[in-house]
């Protein structure tokens, strides 16, 4: 194992290991209580990154607001990032979205 090659020198290692899991857990129940939220996240990621048409829209409208970050679920921190960047911008996303031709994206 590799933890015991380093027990002399990170003799504490194999708890900050299981902090990472027990934070890893918490995102994971948080996201599981929030099954709305989590669809909306992957509706736009569908309706947004699949189509550079809808990417160009997106940057054209508002240049000054940064693309969507794309959650990672195996990392943690990127699903929570997600989600506060859409409480955060959820009117201008709406407003963005609505502006798409709904017969040529299905995920729309």
């Amino acid at each position: 194992m590799p933890e015991q090659r380093f027990k002399h020198f990170l003799p504490k290692m194999l708890h900050v290991t299981y902090l990472a899991l027990a934070l890893h857990r918490v995102a994971e129940k948080i996201r599981s209580d929030y099954p709305l939220v989590d669809k909306l996240i992957l509706s736009v990621k569908k309706a947004l990154f699949k189509c550079p048409a809808s990417i160009k829209i997106f940057k054209d409208e508002v240049p000054e607001l940064n693309l969507l970050p794309e959650p990672v679920i195996r990392h943690w921190g990127t699903w929570l990032n997600v989600a506060i960047y859409y409480c955060d911008s959820y009117k201008t996303i709406k407003t963005i979205i609505e502006k798409f031709d709904h017969d040529d994206t299905l995920s729309i």
